[in-house]
């Protein structure tokens, strides 16, 4: 009977041209947000739910959201990228899904780990310059930070202006395979970034 009834739905969508359904939202300062739920592209197959937490000082920005999946950031799907200098920190987590209204609902993304792994990183953190700043101590690495990152570039966090930044820290291994590039909170441009293998502590 469920495949009979799937399969009368793909035929009522290839007749129909019926789309991807997926709920659109963004919120800042909240983990959770709700919208309304809008026919994708006809080039999108999944829809995406995330949520980023960048800390800068004592600034914590939160940015959730709820949409259609770009297909070209479908590498991002089902990814966290985690990245630290004790000044900074950036997380994000997203979850994609790949049938009608699946991303309605509360935001489900797993809490952050913060357990010290034994690992260290060089550490600096400049916001006058993109130039590479050169490291003034180490960072403690957490949770399934294994890699050192380095960044440089001109970035906004939360729809502030832009402005250059150079910094050194901690990171997921997905940082420098992923990239910064598909964030809808903190926006990057014109960046180099590298990584390298943490050092044990």
């Amino acid at each position: 009977m469920r495949a009979l009834l799937a399969a009368a739905t793909m035929l009522q969508a290839l007749i129909t041209g019926d789309c991807l359904s997926c709920e659109q939202c963004l919120a800042l300062h909240t983990s959770s947000c709700s919208g309304v739920f809008t026919q994708c592209p006809p080039n999108v197959t999944h829809c995406v739910t995330g949520l980023e937490n960048t800390t800068l000082g004592n600034d914590i920005i939160i940015t959730t959201f709820k949409d259609c999946l770009d297909p070209s950031k479908k590498a991002a799907c089902d990814r966290e990228i985690h990245y630290k200098t004790s000044v900074f920190s950036l997380w994000t987590s997203r979850t994609c899904c790949d049938s009608d209204f699946c991303n309605g609902g509360d935001v489900q993304v797993p809490p952050a780990d913060d357990t010290p792994n034994g690992y260290i990183c060089e550490e600096c953190f400049n916001d006058q310059s993109s130039d590479p700043c050169t490291a003034t101590g180490v960072v403690q690495c957490i949770g399934k930070q294994n890699t050192c990152g380095t960044f440089s570039g001109t970035g906004s966090i939360a729809g502030e202006a832009g402005r250059s930044y150079s910094n050194k820290g901690c990171a997921t291994p997905d940082l420098c395979k992923i990239g910064v590039f598909n964030m809808l909170g903190t926006q990057v441009y014109d960046y180099a970034l590298k990584c390298s293998p943490a050092l044990k502590a």
